[in-house]
């Protein structure tokens, strides 16, 4: 049985998981893209959804809607 060690945590697991993004082998709690930040998954996400980014200003200058509505 090959033991490795997890990219994420360095603890040693029996049953070793690679990643299907970055290829490195993670243990059970960290096997999950998502659970060790893998960077491929996020470049891969970044080239799919593209990297658009919301501006949000705080409606400088005009009153939301709920204030309008509510009237404060």
């Amino acid at each position: 049985m090959m033991q490795e060690e997890c990219r994420y945590c360095g603890n040693m697991t029996d049953m070793p998981f690679q990643c299907n993004y970055c290829g490195d082998y993670f243990c059970q709690e960290h096997r999950l893209p998502e659970e060790h930040r893998c960077v491929k998954l996020t470049l891969i996400r970044a080239k799919k959804f593209g990297q658009k980014k919301v501006i949000r200003d705080g409606n400088t200058g005009k009153k939301s809607f709920f204030k309008r509505f509510l009237g404060r």
